[in-house]
């Protein structure tokens, strides 16, 4: 195709310049090309012959993030979050007897299609838990129901419900969170059965030296339906050897008879200060459950108490027993 030269007078192009300084412009999809004047609109060049710039039009775009953010706020401060019922305690490698089941209404009622997160626990590793998540929504009566499949591990944690929050800003997953229901998700250790466990767990005296079996927590884990009994070594040198000492030498008189043993300290932190007003005792316990088939350790942890009390004797005393029923707990929930 030959190349099309034209010349225009100066007062043509003046007009022309005014014409297209009055019409409205284009936006950028809008450029077009005409062969009878060979005008060519082009965005950010400059004028060059046979060419007139045109400026594109501003683009208006609606921030729909800001208003799905504003829609969900408005929205937590009408809807109300309900635990309808859960499962009671299961434990570990049984599924839970029934599922948890939540509702969610406003001052209409029901709300229906609300997706909700779920958190529950997947794992752990002594007293570290993680955690998984799902999103279901609510049917026609505003209500989810969930079962979590059976857990492989004791626990004792919960299990949470919350509006599935619009986006990632800190503001709206805390919104989120602050309308969230909880239900306790409890699972027992396996090892609780028949024939039971050993204690090897001592009180330790302020000067750092073992005294006697520690009877409280025995007491506590009786309480509460535990079968153990004290173990059948009593030679508190243990505690200055590796685990596996011990365990060697009390398989070696009990063999499979028991399922699990306790090895537990309860020692003073720092030492108690009295005054003329009363004394305050800082115990910690020290905790270790053991496979008594395999000497592998199931779990591990650790707590401190403090008390004060008119004298360090009673100080002392409640300290202990406040500590072994956290012991108790912690060993049906955690080993």
């Amino acid at each position: 195709m030959k190349k099309i030269r034209v010349i225009y007078t100066f007062a043509g192009i003046a007009g022309l310049l005014f014409l297209f300084s009055c019409a409205s412009v284009p936006a950028p999809s809008d450029v077009e090309k005409t062969d009878d004047d060979n005008f060519i609109t082009q965005d950010n060049e400059s004028r060059q012959e046979g060419k007139v710039i045109k400026e594109p039009k501003p683009i208006s775009v609606q921030n729909t993030s800001n208003q799905l953010e504003t829609e969900f706020k408005n929205l937590l401060k009408r809807i109300e979050l309900k635990v309808e019922s859960s499962p009671k305690a299961t434990t570990a490698n049984r599924g839970f007897n029934a599922p948890y089941v939540v509702t969610v209404k406003d001052e209409n009622g029901p709300v229906a299609g609300l997706e909700l997160t779920v958190n529950w626990p997947i794992g752990r590793t002594n007293d570290t838990v993680t955690y998984s998540a799902t999103r279901i929504k609510t049917d026609s009566e505003g209500k989810v129901s969930f079962t979590p499949a059976a857990p492989k591990f004791a626990v004792k944690d919960k299990v949470t419900f919350y509006p599935s929050p619009v986006s990632s800003s800190s503001q709206i997953v805390k919104a989120a969170y602050e309308t969230a229901v909880s239900a306790p998700y409890a699972v027992k250790s396996e090892y609780l059965g028949y024939p039971g466990g050993l204690l090897y767990t001592y009180d330790f005296n302020e000067k750092g030296n073992p005294t006697t079996n520690n009877f409280l927590l025995l007491q506590s884990l009786r309480n509460i339906g535990v079968n153990v009994g004290n173990s059948p070594v009593s030679d508190t040198s243990y505690f200055n050897m590796p685990v596996s000492e011990l365990y060697k030498e009390t398989y070696n008189i009990v063999g499979k008879s028991y399922k699990f043993m306790v090895m537990g300290a309860f020692k003073y932190a720092a030492p108690a200060e009295e005054t003329a007003d009363g004394a305050t005792v800082t115990l910690t316990a020290d905790i270790t459950c053991i496979d008594m088939n395999n000497g592998n350790i199931l779990y591990k942890t650790s707590f401190t108490e403090t008390v004060t009390d008119k004298n360090k004797w009673t100080a002392d005393q409640k300290c202990r027993k406040i500590l072994a029923e956290k012991a108790a707990d912690a060993i049906v929930y955690g080993m």
